[in-house]
């Protein structure tokens, strides 16, 4: 006999749940568990806004420019032509090098710039360097990688030699129009030195001209490695826990974790004890109106407060606090704004858990004879404690991804010389909470790897916090 099948089967045939069932999870796989391994896995590169990225145009004119070195070094016609254009700019250099220097003694035993003497060498100096355009274009069309097929924005050919044989054809022209002896010894002593440098690279090139593009295309693969991101083991979290910066910054974290928790979970038990009580008059209309910095954007509530706390406004006034140069009055601040930002949750979620409690159980403690504090202590508070340790649990981890207080008040400042034993020092900002340390490394610094990895240790830390927390609520009786 068939078996009947269920409504729901009916409704839902299992071909149709399996189906849904495997899209959740690609879904869940893609928007969830993809991102945060790639997160995780740019923590392990040297990731910055250059490689992180790379533009495939660049990429590809590297790749051409080494091709076309080894080209140049390697195929027989082409490097026939470039050695022979090479010796050519050579001897013309050495021939112009004579002329400068014929025309340098002269003006220094003096000959007059007028006689007819320095005319004659002078014009031969002006005729050599005249040769140089038709030479050089010899020269750019033998080693131009783009007219040989490999078209690139990269030269491999000094572009500083190319510009000091342009200033040498000008330095010729010039000289026939000067008198002065001084100026023209100045000028011919330049132009030495320009002739001289530049017959030591073609000297160089002439001499070991494989060698010269082996180390061509050595620096050309350094450019390719410097734009493409390469896996780099643990390096990063080793420069975390060796910069100063990083390790002042975990201690403001924790530091500010310490100091602001408490005062948020204070501020919002107290107020809801304080309004919840029937005594207080127009309690419900208080209450809508303490939400109120969960009503405003974070962005308002920043500028509120720091234009409040900035040294000539009216708090930052009337209590001498300097928050963009004093770190303390900054991290005071801090704890202040984010106690404003939160208490709302704090007080929300007290306030129901304090509905639940029976009143009958709080009236038999009066009558015994208990006080108010008595009360509020060993009744109350034991029965609201469960939502309110998770409470508190939630926004401790809020503390410890704090970024936004920090930034909006004053970017984490102020910036000083941090100084941490045994690791040295270095400049940073005092108030850096380490979401925003790795906030101003992606920013500033565009080391996108190094960020990374600071958040992966932020993750750790928050996870280790939980960890630590769920085992000894449960090993002390008080599981969930």
């Amino acid at each position: 006999m068939p078996s009947r099948k269920t409504r729901a089967e009916v409704l839902y045939p299992r071909r149709v749940a399996y189906s849904l069932v495997v899209a959740s999870i690609a879904l869940y796989l893609f928007f969830s568990v993809w991102p945060i391994l790639f997160s995780i896995g740019i923590a392990f590169t040297n990731a910055n806004d250059v490689n992180i990225a790379p533009n495939p145009q660049l990429v590809g004119s590297i790749n051409n420019a080494i091709a076309c070195a080894e080209a140049l070094r390697d195929n027989a016609s082409y490097v026939e032509r470039a050695v022979g254009t090479v010796k050519r700019v050579d001897e013309l250099l050495t021939s112009i090098n004579q002329s400068l220097a014929n025309i340098y003694n002269m003006v220094s035993n003096g000959t007059s710039p007028s006689s007819l003497e320095y005319q004659l060498a002078v014009s031969d100096l002006y005729n050599k360097a005249n040769m140089l355009p038709s030479i050089l274009s010899d020269f750019e069309k033998a080693f131009n990688c783009t007219a040989l097929g490999y078209p690139t924005d990269k030269t491999i050919i000094s572009s500083a030699v190319e510009s000091n044989l342009t200033r040498l054809m000008e330095l010729s022209s010039y000289l026939p129009t000067l008198q002065d002896p001084n100026r023209i010894l100045n000028l011919t002593s330049m132009g030495l030195s320009i002739v001289s440098a530049s017959e030591a690279y073609f000297k160089s090139i002439e001499t070991d001209y494989k060698g010269y593009f082996n180390s061509v295309i050595k620096s050309l693969e350094a450019d390719k490695y410097g734009v493409e991101m390469h896996f780099a083991g643990l390096s990063n979290f080793q420069k975390l826990f060796t910069d100063p910066r990083f390790v002042y910054s975990l201690y403001k974290t924790l530091l500010f974790v310490a100091t602001s928790v408490p005062l948020k979970v204070s501020v919002g038990v107290l107020l809801a004890f304080l309004y919840s009580t029937p005594l207080v008059y127009g309690r419900r209309v208080w209450r809508g109106l303490l939400l109120t910095p969960w009503a405003l954007p974070i962005l308002l509530s920043g500028m509120m407060w720091k234009y409040i706390f900035y040294p000539s406004g009216p708090l930052g006034a009337a209590f001498h606090l300097d928050i963009n140069n004093n770190e303390w009055h900054a991290f005071l601040v801090y704890n202040l704004f984010e106690a404003w930002l939160a208490y709302p949750f704090i007080m929300t979620v007290t306030m129901g858990a304090l509905s639940g409690v029976s009143k009958d159980l709080i009236e038999a403690s009066y009558i015994d004879g208990a006080s108010l504090f008595f009360r509020m202590r060993h009744v109350v508070l034991p029965l609201v404690s469960r939502p309110l340790v998770l409470a508190t649990i939630l926004t401790t981890g809020a503390s410890l991804q704090a970024f936004m207080v920090p930034l909006l008040i004053n970017g984490g400042g102020p910036t000083k010389t941090i100084a941490v034993p045994y690791l040295g020092s270095a400049t940073g900002n005092a108030n850096e909470v380490l979401l925003l340390f790795g906030y101003d490394r992606v920013t500033i610094d565009k080391q996108y790897g190094y960020a990374a990895a600071t958040y992966v240790v932020v993750v750790l830390i928050i996870l280790a916090y939980v960890a630590l927390w769920f085992y000894y609520s449960r090993r002390g009786g008080r599981g969930w």
